[in-house]
């Protein structure tokens, strides 16, 4: 069955990542079938400031097929659980609760246009405002979330960086049995794609700004030690027009409508020790067709990979797997990318406050570059949470990714990108209502494109209350 989310030391901060990888008939009927299956059954049944790409929306997911952590006994007695609860509290509505929040940042980057030390930096003071809303039931069987998000930010000597992006969406599940549901989610968002990040080049002023509707529906069951689990998932992606940039396809020209399906098979031959597969499809459909320069970008592939998930006693849990991703496009001037993927998801909690959580992943997404198809790409890193006291967390996190483009047939020179990654942050809650911190990144980028290289520095201050 699923596990509702965990409560944490105070909000987390959504980094959207520079490594990670966008309207037809289509994708109204699934996000259409996706709403339909989540709110209904449930309803009858009661019950940047990193850098930021299209990511697709993720549903419930139960948590027999995903790592998660130990749940120690609690000694404390209950005047001391009292006293080191700082969890915001809600304001309850009927059977769900209300959590509403506010938070007021301030940051400086001291490269805001992604520059390399030889063309010369721009820094700039940001004044961020991030309000937000979740409403999550509190029932003891099924699930249903609704949330708003916004964030907006204001260049004080770089105006054409300002943002305001947005995102209001819903998930729920469905519980037929134990260990035995459906689920799905809906979301709307605005979002941008901050310059530096994959899929933006030098000369580019602006950051490229799309809508993302976003729907997925999935199901999930048990038979004994088999685990079973179907998915579908659907992105539409448009963009706002940018100003022309040398190299880079026109924003329009990348709306698309991006499909997935899946389906997933384990078996736990040992409680706690599970072998699985898992096979997937997807096609990636243009809106324009033709594009500008005349290209067909229309895609389809399939992903096949087999893995294994441990848990060693709820102190150390770890998923691995490998297999192979294949991309065939319509147009013979893209060739097909035929790779092997490979990823790892886990966590070492050798006591209560510390949590250390290491990762790495491959993707192949799709490119805004004229001369390239999509790209690889290929991330690994390492989070790490410490509580140091009940009101007080230290968050750190360090990534290195490869972002290798699929050149068009018969163009010299792919562009090839490294990033490496370091950020560093703490948060102090004086009470569970209001929370303030200090945050430090680092990124540093290497390229073979001349003048592509660049490093930059951001520090934040965060500011926010909550109920």
């Amino acid at each position: 069955m699923q596990e509702t989310a965990k409560k944490t030391l105070g909000p987390t901060t959504n980094y959207p990542s520079h490594l990670l990888p966008q309207s037809s008939r289509r994708l109204t009927a699934l996000v259409a079938s996706s709403v339909a299956i989540s709110a209904t059954t449930l309803l009858l049944h009661q019950p940047a400031w990193a850098q930021n790409a299209p990511a697709p929306a993720v549903a419930q997911i139960p948590t027999e097929q995903g790592i998660q952590p130990r749940q120690e006994p609690d000694t404390r007695t209950p005047t001391q659980r009292a006293a080191e609860n700082y969890d915001a509290p809600g304001v309850r509505v009927g059977s769900f609760l209300l959590f509403p929040d506010l938070e007021a940042d301030e940051t400086f980057n001291d490269n805001v246009f992604a520059t390399s030390n030889a063309t010369g930096k721009t820094a700039s003071f940001i004044q961020g405002f991030k309000p937000s809303l979740k409403l999550n039931s509190d029932w003891s069987t099924h699930m249903l979330n609704f949330y708003a998000n916004a964030a907006f930010g204001i260049y004080t000597a770089a105006a054409s960086q300002n943002y305001q992006d947005f995102s209001v969406g819903a998930d729920g599940r469905y519980d037929i049995q134990k260990e035995w549901n459906t689920y799905g989610g809906v979301s709307y968002s605005r979002k941008h794609e901050e310059l530096g990040t994959p899929n933006t080049v030098n000369g580019q002023t602006q950051p490229n700004v799309y809508y993302q509707l976003a729907g997925n529906v999935g199901y999930y069951q048990r038979f004994g030690s088999i685990k079973t689990r179907l998915d579908g998932h659907v992105d539409n992606y448009n963009y706002l027009n940018n100003p022309f940039v040398p190299g880079v396809i026109p924003n329009t020209d990348r709306n698309r409508t991006e499909i997935r399906e899946a389906v997933r098979v384990g078996y736990e031959f040992i409680p706690g020790y599970e072998i699985w597969t898992r096979g997937g499809l997807n096609q990636r459909v243009y809106q324009t067709v033709p594009d500008s320069n005349g290209q067909n970008r229309n895609s389809s592939g399939f992903d096949i990979v087999g893995g294994f998930a441990l848990d060693f006693g709820g102190i150390t849990a770890l998923e691995v797997f490998a297999g192979y991703i294949q991309q065939n496009y319509v147009d013979v001037q893209f060739k097909q990318i035929s790779v092997p993927t490979f990823g790892l998801t886990g966590y070492w909690n050798p006591y209560r406050p510390l949590f250390i959580k290491p990762y790495i992943k491959r993707t192949v997404d799709d490119s805004s570059l004229a001369n390239a198809s999509a790209y690889l790409n290929t991330s690994g890193g390492v989070d790490v949470n410490y509580s140091m006291r009940p009101n007080i967390r230290l968050d750190g996190h360090a990534d290195y990714t490869v972002v290798d483009y699929q050149a068009v047939s018969g163009t010299p020179g792919a562009e090839y990108d490294q990033y490496y990654t370091f950020r560093v942050g703490l948060l102090y809650l004086p009470t569970p209502n209001f929370y303030v911190g200090p945050t430090y990144q680092f990124v540093h980028r290497t390229s073979n494109i001349f003048n592509a290289d660049y490093d930059q520095n951001v520090i934040m201050l965060r500011l926010g209350a909550r109920l």
